[in-house]
């Protein structure tokens, strides 16, 4: 009996993919753990491997599509059928010629069947996204293979508009300011001297514009702010900053300094490391904090598992890795999972505030700004001071006002007085 691959849970709260790519086409051999498909959430790129060998016997999702959790895959028969098993319509691949290496009987082109087999799955990606049928791009590669500049040709054949898309995106400069997704073709309209440029919200952008939204639908969000004076840590980050970077390789940032206050006030206000169903309150007794990266793809929350068991140092160096590798998407799956909490620095931008979307199913973000000098009253005298605003957004249905400005009184107390957790246990 063919094995089922099912689309598998990906974190609490992904309920589906888009699937990017496969990385075997029907009739293909496969090994225990080989990629099968690359399946895109809001948060990371997920590749599904094979847990048996054996021959992929059907694709019953194409790539593009969005998949829910336990939507079937494909199916693969297991090592040792009888090759009659396996469906009449997979086409076998082709056999070596006498002059053939075993390495060129391995790479050999599969058998052109209406263009799909003529291009790669990038080019066959691309196609896709121009919403042009692989069918009708006329290949110029060898053997009649469908290159990148074939399809961005049949693209700008289609209309006038569409060519100015593609001779714009060629010869433009790279603009400051936030780049577009990757692979997401756009094309401009005119209307007089109006001119607009049509991106198709898909990919990482889609998915998180639909993750922004069930947050807002299902968590009431209300908003505090209160103002920081991060001059002791600004004063003590300067004396040992260099020391920091030649010891570990890393740049000290404030970071782990929020990160440490923030896990010390999680304890002591359970409430806010929580999550909430239909019937029940969920008090976590772990403590992952999340932490929002800003990427060309989109945002996406690495995760620091047992954070409150890390010390500064631990913290500082796991936050740098795990920042490098998700603007790389080199993250795995479980460091995006099984966060309780999670902070995000709008303050490297320039922001001096905001109020932050809860990230589901928690309860409670804390939105992070930029540390200025400011005139403060200290004492009955203006002085000036390195302060810094929070806005930390809760779910009132669960935190209640007061206990959403205890808990925020707290982390700034903490942060003006670092020694109340500098001189204590990881």
């Amino acid at each position: 009996m063919a094995f089922k691959v099912v689309v598998p849970q990906m974190g609490e709260s992904v309920l589906e993919g888009t699937i990017v790519e496969w990385k075997v086409a029907e009739g293909d051999r496969v090994k225990v753990n080989q990629p099968l498909v690359e399946i895109m959430t809001d948060k990371v790129n997920v590749e599904i491997p094979s847990e048996i060998e054996g021959v992929v016997e059907k694709i019953h999702a194409q790539p593009g599509e969005v998949v829910p959790v336990g939507r079937l895959l494909c199916t693969i028969l297991a090592a040792g059928e009888s090759p009659s098993a396996v469906p009449e319509k997979v086409a076998p691949r082709p056999a070596a010629g006498p002059a053939s290496s075993p390495a060129a009987a391995v790479s050999a082109p599969a058998p052109e069947t209406g263009g799909r087999e003529r291009m790669t799955p990038a080019v066959r990606k691309l196609a896709r996204e121009f919403g042009l049928d692989p069918g009708t791009i006329i290949g110029t590669g060898p053997d009649g293979r469908i290159t990148k500049e074939d399809v961005q040709k049949a693209a700008s054949a289609r209309s006038p508009v569409a060519s100015m898309a593609t001779a714009a995106a060629a010869s433009k400069p790279a603009a400051a300011g936030p780049a577009l997704p990757k692979h997401v073709p756009s094309t401009l309209s005119t209307a007089g001297d109006k001119v607009e440029e049509r991106i198709p919200l898909a990919g990482a952008r889609k998915l998180i514009a639909e993750h922004m939204v069930k947050s807002r639908q299902t968590s009431v969000h209300v908003t505090t702010f209160e103002d920081c004076d991060f001059t002791p840590l600004v004063e003590f980050r300067e004396r040992i900053k260099e020391q920091f970077l030649a010891s570990y390789g890393v740049k000290l940032t404030y970071m782990p300094f929020i990160t440490k206050a923030a896990v010390e006030c999680l304890k002591e206000f359970p409430a806010v490391n929580a999550s909430l169903t239909d019937t029940e309150i969920i008090l976590k007794k772990y403590y992952n904090i999340g932490f929002a990266v800003a990427r060309d793809s989109g945002l996406i929350v690495p995760v620091l598992h047992a954070a409150d068991k890390k010390t500064i140092v631990e913290l500082a160096l796991a936050m740098d890795d795990l920042g490098q590798r998700a603007r790389t998407d080199q993250l795995k799956l479980n460091e995006v999972q099984g966060g309780t909490f999670t902070l995000t620095n709008a303050g490297m931008f320039g922001a001096s505030a905001s109020t932050p979307i809860i990230n589901q199913p928690q309860v409670a973000i804390l939105g992070i700004h930029k540390i200025a000098e400011r005139p403060v009253v200290r004492n009955g005298q203006i002085v000036i001071r390195h302060m810094s605003t929070f806005g930390m957004s809760f779910d009132h249905r669960l935190i209640d006002g007061h206990t959403a400005v205890q808990f925020l009184h707290r982390l700034i107390e903490y942060l003006q007085y670092p020694a109340l957790f500098l001189l204590g246990q990881p």
